[in-house]
């Protein structure tokens, strides 16, 4: 796990890199939990605590990224560990499977995103959603912007010379 630490606290901080990493380890743990037991609320409980831990642990750049991927992760996961895990027909059983997990996880998948949002909100994504869209303003719309005359037709175009 790719992590540092702030010279003035003991906490580890991951990339956005190895918090991705860390969702993914827990996601596929939980989902092959689920499908090994008769326990289906293991694949939802274990995708509230995934993204619990990496939006908690990120650092503070990286919270966008953080807080947009789990549903996008754990669905990859729950795919590939469905195929992993099929039996008969893979076409089917990974429909089905991932048909039926999905369902069943619903509530928690709400849950888990509602918490994360939260926290990371908490930790400040705000900032991070402020410089995303100062990113994505055209460049005479940015703050400190000097707007001076924009070169146009007439202004392009000099005048022809006299004769």
């Amino acid at each position: 796990m790719s992590g540092q630490t702030q010279p003035h606290s003991s906490r580890i901080l991951l990339t956005g890199r190895g918090a991705i990493m860390v969702m993914l380890a827990v996601f596929a743990l939980g989902l092959l939990g689920a499908s090994w037991t008769p326990w289906p609320v293991l694949a939802g409980a274990f995708f509230v605590i995934g993204s619990v831990a990496a939006v908690l642990y990120v650092r503070p750049g990286d919270l966008l990224m953080v807080t947009i991927l789990p549903p996008l992760l754990f669905g990859i996961t729950l795919l590939g560990v469905k195929a992993a895990t099929a039996t008969g027909s893979v076409v089917l059983s990974v429909a089905e499977g991932t048909a039926i997990t999905m369902a069943e996880a619903a509530p928690w998948l709400f849950a888990g995103m509602v918490l994360t949002l939260v926290i990371a909100w908490a930790r400040g994504l705000r900032g991070g959603v402020r410089e995303l869209r100062q990113d994505h303003r055209p460049a005479d719309r940015r703050p400190g912007a000097t707007a001076g005359p924009r070169p146009g037709p007439a202004a392009a175009d000099p005048p022809p010379p006299a004769a």
